[in-house]
């Protein structure tokens, strides 16, 4: 062909064009054509006996998984055939298909192995897309494997969709078979994501569903995931009328220990509400005595009694025998295992009287009254002796202090206080009794304190 010998570069004005020609938009269509053809092909990927026939420029493009093969000195780069383990060959196809077309269907069937392969082959877009498509569809039917999808795939999205609609829908999540049939270390995980976000009632219905499910399986992991279970956060309903009568629960070995603890007790409330009471242990049954109803807004005597046997793997108020007398703010204490209530308010007057509780007969007997009449006072035991220090008599603070002889029935005045006191606290210890505060004959909050020797009869 001869040469060109035509020029315009010797014109008096130059006149430049630019031009962008959208050849994007048939490089895929003929891309596609010739992939179909067999003209351009020089790979095949090899998942079993599935052969997909490519052409690496393409896969490079869109993949960083095969850009790294195919463009590094690694041995599948002069290969004609690549062989892909434990991939899904539907999906690895799709995404291919993807690749020469830009088109992909994703749909419930096929979501997951579209995932796992676009993972697999840091094909990031098409990942980007069934994360989205997994954000719009989660249900209480497949939110476990859309978590689970999250956690092997570290896609944070995921987990706070996860764990917002788990929360909100843990009651028909935790009823689902999808649940109930999930692994040992799958329910711990769950239950590690989300006990302390919703009620402990729910987290112990959540083991016990799971449990029950398979109760041949399950049953041993029950201790397991108990610890779960905040028992101290249970609704006393829950814990009263479910999880305390429930055998495979009474059957752990730890349940008493969960079932002795001061915040489960305090779920066992008592049957009738009352101040100014006195309490007392004795071979670790806790007795709750008498006091005051407040009926109406007015002070109200009662002479009920209930107790709780604290070594029982099921905490429970039950009651017993009455006191002969109705009183409140009144003292208590035991000696060789026998209650004794003294004194108090009857609702009409300060009273004098003491009666002795016999737990092995379930009686209240009377026994000699002290010699002064006594509420607000103090009753301590020192060397098989009751005390009753101080008080007020109705008209009086006192600080007179008298001593009850179990032996031969009878009350005997010691040595006073050095002041008089009321609504003050006592306790023995080394042998002594110690008087802390109160208030003084003129109803003035008193800081001191007095120390009694029964030895020298000295405060």
């Amino acid at each position: 062909m001869a040469e060109t010998s035509f020029s315009l570069s010797g014109t008096s004005s130059v006149k430049e064009q630019t031009h962008n020609i959208d050849h994007a938009s048939d490089l895929l269509p003929f891309a596609n054509k010739s992939r179909q053809d067999g003209r351009f092909n020089d790979i095949i990927i090899r998942i079993g006996e599935k052969n997909i026939p490519a052409n690496k420029m393409v896969l490079s493009c869109y993949s960083k998984y095969f850009d790294t093969m195919f463009n590094t000195e690694m041995e599948e780069k002069y290969k004609d055939v690549v062989e892909l383990q434990a991939v899904d060959a539907e999906s690895v196809e799709k995404l291919v298909d993807f690749m020469y077309t830009g088109k992909i269907n994703i749909n419930t069937n096929n979501v997951c192995d579209l995932l796992a392969v676009s993972d697999f082959l840091q094909m990031l877009s098409v990942k980007k897309l069934c994360i989205e498509y997994l954000l719009t569809t989660i249900t209480q039917q497949n939110c476990l494997t859309i978590q689970a999808l999250a956690d092997r795939f570290t896609i944070p999205k995921l987990t706070e969709k996860f764990n917002n609609y788990v929360v909100e829908k843990y009651q028909q999540v935790i009823s689902d078979d999808h649940f109930k049939k999930l692994s040992k270390d799958d329910v711990i995980k769950l239950l590690q994501l989300t006990h302390d976000k919703v009620s402990s009632d729910l987290v112990y219905t959540a083991v016990m569903n799971w449990v029950k499910f398979d109760l041949a399986s399950n049953e041993s992991y029950l201790s397991e995931l108990f610890k779960f279970v905040d028992i101290s956060k249970v609704s006393p309903k829950m814990l009263e009328d479910v999880i305390s009568v429930e055998p495979l629960i009474r059957k752990l070995d730890d349940w008493g220990i969960y079932h002795t603890t001061p915040a489960v007790r305090l779920h066992n409330d008592l049957p009738v509400r009352r101040s100014s009471a006195s309490a007392v242990v004795i071979d670790d049954i806790l007795y709750h005595l008498a006091g005051d109803l407040n009926t109406d807004g007015k002070e109200t005597a009662t002479n009920i009694v209930h107790r709780m046997k604290l070594k029982e793997k099921v905490l429970k108020w039950e009651k017993v025998a009455s006191m002969n007398v109705e009183r409140y703010v009144f003292g208590a204490a035991v000696i060789n295992d026998q209650l004794y209530s003294l004194g108090g308010h009857d609702g009409q007057q300060v009273i004098s009287s003491v009666e002795r509780y016999d737990p092995s007969s379930d009686e209240w007997k009377d026994v000699a009254s002290m010699q002064t009449p006594r509420r607000w006072f103090a009753a301590v035991v020192l060397n098989n002796a009751i005390y009753a220090i101080g008080g007020y008599d109705g008209k009086q603070t006192l600080k007179s202090v008298e001593k009850y002889n179990v032996d031969d029935d009878t009350w005997v005045y010691v040595e006073n206080m050095n002041i008089e006191r009321s609504s003050h606290a006592a306790c023995v210890a080394q042998n002594k009794i110690y008087v802390v505060g109160g208030l003084d004959s003129g109803k003035k909050i008193v800081k001191s304190i007095e120390c009694y020797d029964d030895q020298t009869d000295k405060w």
